[in-house]
């Protein structure tokens, strides 16, 4: 192949077209004028392959930074450069102007720019390091439709809560980066991950001591605010180190969220057979991009309609495989809670603050097991769970009502409230003393684990599709959370008993993850309460977990009374209780 050698001192134009609407995204009255600036050097390009070299930026005659082309066209070995794409081109002998809008301080941009020598097109991305003149300085070369902000700060970090593992970085020295447009002006940035290098760091993870937790891989974007991006990579190679470390997790980590994408959730061999091709011909997509305007403006209308407020901007989360021309969504995990992560810049009251699932079309809010953890720097890290994809933000709500200011319940039926997993009996009043039924309990347990509702699966003779609780009696079916009667009842109105609801708290832990107590043991936990041979025998061990894992207490130290009706308010705690011990809530 015929090498070429490109020699040029050029000024490039950023207010040429930017990859995202520079009004919406960029434009600041407050903002300092733009700054002319120039770069020069030298570019050296085999025909038909990514330019490689280097290029310093001059501001006022003076070296400020350079740019730097990497061999392999990308930007960057660690995946931390935060981009400002921009397109722009580059014809032998001439030149273009170029303007740099600074924030203040120094900063770091990326430009896509498109060589054209002759009929050999050379795509390639540089980054540049510019930084803002003396106080007074500067000035000149005003307006032009681009400009230059402060890239955004990545505050997540690799680990999800809870986990003792050690991360290992995927080099992404060797990852294509190509932005696309739509015809509204928002910018996707199409990430495709080096195979050997991902297998790489997943055999390391693998092999190193992770303290008994799943090993954890991750992959960094660092994108510009509002920018979406879509992870692209080999099945082959997923399926591949599934078959050695079936329990890694790749966490795939952007400015606007974090998703833990665990390799057991995806099924290669189904795959294969759906798309009709093998695993070395699919790819696995991984989107993250905050939602548009206007569905963000919606859902703050929507929540102030439920006297809630929304923190931050709504974020969505979406799995699809590729293959042989078709497109198949990755959207139901069974029983595997995927953790997906994002930062909020600002503290938040975790007492109030739930994360919730937005539907578009209903306008309906749910809630989303999370915890919240505040960090150094004041911002808030939420890392949430979810068996499945959709669009999630962040609401802080304040609930109370009049008939339990004076209940032993009162903090934890507003916490429960706050979480949109508990509603009142009116607008103002809760009934906290009034009996719960079978449906009333089913629902609240299905909020609580965050479940979708499943009217097809709700079988009994007596829940027909049109019941309010149809959804929720079905979602616990297919979850395992009830099983019903002898004769495919559920008596659904009957209230509910302490031991009912112990049967299903206990199938609610396997449900939501966590292990429960040796069924052997059981015993011991009963050992104190004098009543305990009143306890059906079908409900003896679950009683007992419930007990170990102090969702359910005793009436008295010495008494359970397994077949009292339970109150409203007993369901609320214990609830609250479950959800704690399964790491739901904080």
């Amino acid at each position: 192949m015929k090498k070429r050698t490109l020699k040029f001192s050029a000024v490039f134009m950023i207010c040429l077209t930017f990859l995202f609407s520079a009004t919406s995204v960029f434009a600041d009255e407050s903002a300092p004028p733009s700054l002319p600036m120039s770069v020069s050097g030298s570019v050296i390009s085999t025909t038909g392959a990514p330019a490689s070299g280097s290029i310093e930026a001059i501001l006022d005659g003076k070296t400020v930074g350079t740019i730097s082309i990497n061999s392999n066209g990308t930007f960057g070995g660690s995946g931390l450069v935060p981009q400002l794409l921009v397109q722009g081109s580059y014809s032998e002998n001439n030149d273009h102007p170029v303007t740099f809008k600074v924030n203040g301080g120094s900063a770091t941009a990326s430009m896509a720019i498109t060589f054209h020598a002759g009929t050999n097109i050379t795509n390639v991305i540089i980054t540049a390091t510019i930084a803002s003149p003396p106080s007074g300085g500067g000035g000149g070369g005003g307006g032009g439709g681009g400009g230059f902000i402060t890239p955004p700060t990545k505050s997540n970090t690799v680990t999800p809560i809870g986990s003792n593992a050690v991360p290992v970085e995927v080099d992404t020295s060797k990852n294509v980066v190509k932005p696309t447009k739509d015809a509204n002006g928002h910018v996707t940035n199409n990430v495709t991950q080096d195979g050997p290098a991902l297998m790489d760091a997943l055999k390391k993870a693998a092999a190193q001591d992770n303290h008994g937790d799943a090993p954890i891989v991750y992959i960094t974007f660092d994108n510009p605010s509002g920018e979406a991006v879509v992870f692209n990579i080999s099945a082959s190679v997923l399926d591949s180190a599934a078959k050695t470390a079936p329990n890694a997790i790749i966490s795939l980590q952007t400015n606007d969220g974090e998703y833990s994408l665990p390799l057991s959730i995806i099924d290669f061999a189904a795959l294969a057979q759906s798309l009709g091709t093998t695993s070395a011909n699919i790819n696995i997509q991984i989107h993250i991009s905050t939602v548009n305007k206007d569905i963000n403006a919606k859902i703050k209308t929507d929540a102030q309609g439920i006297s809630s407020s929304q923190q931050g901007s709504a974020i969505e989360f979406s799995i699809t495989a590729e293959g042989n021309g078709k497109t198949v969504e990755l959207n139901n995990f069974g029983s595997t809670y995927v953790n997906r992560t994002i930062v909020l810049t600002n503290p938040i009251d975790k007492t109030h603050a739930t994360v919730v699932l937005y539907d578009p079309t209903t306008g309906q809010f749910s809630f989303v097991p999370a915890l919240f953890e505040k960090q150094s720097d004041g911002s808030t890290k939420v890392t949430f769970k979810r068996n499945g994809n959709s669009i999630y933000t962040v609401l802080s709500s304040t609930k109370s009502f009049d008939d339990v200011s004076k209940h032993w319940a009162k903090a934890d039926i507003e916490l429960m409230a706050n979480k949109l997993i508990v509603k009142g009996a009116t607008d103002t009043s809760f009934a906290p003393d009034n009996n719960i039924t079978r449906a009333e309990f089913t629902a609240l347990l299905v909020r609580a684990l965050g479940l979708t509702s499943d009217t097809a699966s709700a079988t009994f003779t007596d829940v027909i599709s049109s019941d309010w609780f149809a959804g929720s009696v079905g979602a616990a079916v297919k979850a395992k959370l009830v099983s019903g009667f002898e004769d495919n009842s559920f008596k659904p109105n009957d209230t509910i008993t302490r031991e009912q609801m112990a049967v299903m708290i206990a199938s609610a832990i396997s449900a939501a993850g966590k292990k429960v107590a040796d069924p052997t043991t059981s015993s011991k936990f009963l050992a104190s309460f004098d009543d305990r041979s009143s306890i059906s025998s079908w409900a003896q061990v679950a009683v007992a977990q419930s007990i170990e894992a102090k969702i359910i207490s005793g009436m008295t130290d010495t008494t359970l009374v397994p077949s009292a009706n339970a109150s409203r308010a007993q369901a609320v705690v214990m609830l609250k209780r479950l959800m704690q011990y399964v790491n739901f809530i904080n």
